[in-house]
């Protein structure tokens, strides 16, 4: 790198870091994939989608950067080398990173997939029951519902 800003071999210099960018571009793209999957995975397990989801991955893209940041710094110090040229550490950490994120939009379809995106709302509403006080007003609920419907107490029960 230093050779280049000594030889004025600005063009060089130019692409080293339209690579950098990419890669940090490419980074976020990553992360939007996973926000787009978790979404997604949400809604068809039935989930609120709230902004706290979308403030935990602005703050994973700062928290990537930081560390792409810190790989291009270990870059500018591998270019004193003759053949370190290349931004390989940026490279291997948006690898990683997209890696991770490839792992994450993976167990999202999983999710998605599972068996609790197929359950009726009304056992996907007593699993997201947060307190006792909020599964006995869905219970009465549910039993309100069942004397309107004329449906026997327990289905199953055949004798």
């Amino acid at each position: 790198m230093i050779e280049l800003i000594l030889a004025g071999d600005y063009a060089r210099l130019l692409l080293y870091a339209y690579i950098v960018l990419g890669l940090w571009v490419m980074t976020a793209v990553a992360v939007c994939v996973d926000l787009w999957a978790g979404t997604d995975s949400a809604r068809a397990r039935g989930e609120k989608i709230l902004s706290g989801g979308l403030r935990r991955t602005f703050a994973k893209l700062g928290d990537y950067w930081r560390v792409e940041v810190m790989a291009l710094l270990i870059d500018l110090i591998g270019s004193l080398i003759p053949w370190y040229n290349l931004p390989f550490a940026s490279m291997l950490m948006t690898a990683g990173v997209i890696l991770i994120e490839g792992r994450s939009v993976w167990e999202n379809e999983r999710a998605k997939r599972s068996n609790i995106a197929q359950l009726p709302d009304a056992l996907r509403a007593i699993i997201h029951c947060t307190n006792i006080q909020e599964a006995e007003e869905l219970l009465e609920k549910l039993q309100e519902e069942i004397r309107q419907t004329n449906i026997p107490p327990n289905p199953t029960n055949h004798g």
